[in-house]
This record gives structure tokens, sequence and C-alpha cells, in this order.
């Protein structure tokens, strides 16, 4: 029966969706898949019958409608869900294993080589901060408060720019190399962050 194709391609996805490792690509389910997709749009288009039904009415166009749609939505399920895997696998800079290759398609192989390269550029062109496969690891405290021991003016920090001046306090990143500097040659002191009297950025 129609829509009964896509399937093993829908328990497959479910199976897979929460483990980084792929599955065998069915190359045979996707092919039978755009075969079925390819009958529906010709009968479709050439008005013909489908089982014992001659010129099919609306109701029977509109199942072949959302038989075709629940297809094609099916195959970038399945695809999209794939391609994310193979994705991960080059951002973390994984080799694929050789029971991993054959488990791809072509498309997949040629996919991760390609986006590898990708990469590979990027990282070459960009600083190490903005480095995809890094790690990520929140910092314990994202910001914090300063009190302003000196006149600074404006500034350019992580979070805008601040009017810095001596007596007020505000909330910045102490991460920021900015900040940092200012601590270290006694313009701000770090006094946490539950002080209510603070500078917003501009």
């Amino acid at each position: 029966m129609f829509g009964e194709t896509a399937v093993p391609l829908i328990d497959t996805a479910k199976r897979t969706r929460k483990t980084q490792n792929v599955s065998l690509y069915e190359g045979d389910k996707v092919r039978e898949i755009l075969d079925e997709i390819s009958i529906l749009q010709d009968q479709s288009l050439n008005n013909q019958s489908l089982d014992d039904l001659n010129n099919p009415d609306d109701e029977t166009k509109l199942l072949i409608q959302l038989v075709q749609n629940h297809n094609l939505k099916v195959l970038k399920l399945y695809h999209s869900q794939r391609s994310e895997k193979v994705k991960f696998f080059a951002i973390q800079e994984l080799p694929l294993s050789q029971e991993t290759r054959l488990k791809l398609s072509e498309r997949e192989r040629i996919f991760h080589s390609k986006y590898s390269d990708l990469l590979r550029k990027y990282k070459c062109e960009y600083p190490p901060s903005l480095n995809l496969s890094a790690t990520l690891v929140p910092p314990k405290e994202a910001l914090t408060a300063v009190r302003v021991l000196k006149d600074i003016g404006d500034l350019m920090t992580q979070n805008g720019y601040v009017e810095f001046r001596k007596g007020t306090q505000a909330i910045v990143r102490k991460t920021d190399p900015t900040i940092e500097k200012l601590l270290k040659l006694g313009y701000l002191k770090i006094i946490g962050n539950k002080e209510s009297s603070i500078i917003n950025p501009i």
C-alpha cells in the first residue's frame, strides 16, 4: 500500500535519534520511496487510475498529494538526521573508521570530506576562540560586579560601551581582556554580583 514503504526509515530515525552512531544507509528503501513518489506523480499528472479507480476524484487526488508529502518529509528527516551525525564527526575531528565508512553512502562520504576541508580552512582564517570543535565549558560566573576606583571614561567592553566613573559600579564580564587589564592596574575592584547600584552599558 502506498505510504507504507516509508515506515522502515521512520523506525530507523526513531531508533538512532539519540545516539551519535550512524546506521547502515538504507539505499534500497530510499529508492523504493523515490519510485513510489514518481509513480504517484505520474498518476496525478496523467489522471490515471489507482487500483480499481478510474479518473480519480478530488478525494483520491488529495490522498495522492498527502502520501507524496509524507514520503518527502520522511526522506528529509532521514537524510537530515544522518547529515547532522556526519557533520558531528567532522567538527569533532573524528576520523571515520572503516566500519563507519561502509555504513555511509557515497554522497555522505564526499560530504564528510568536503565539510572537513571547509572546517580546516575556517580554522586557518579565524582565531582559536572561534574554534567550532572546541569543548564548550560554561564559565562558573559569567558576569561580576566591579567598583570604579579611578575615573576612566567610556570604554568598549564585551557588554558594549560602559561609562566608568569613580565611585560607581558596573556589571561586566570578568573574562573580558579590557576588564582584566583594568583590574590589574587597580582602576577597578571586584565587589561580587549582588550590589544594586550599577551602571548599564550605553
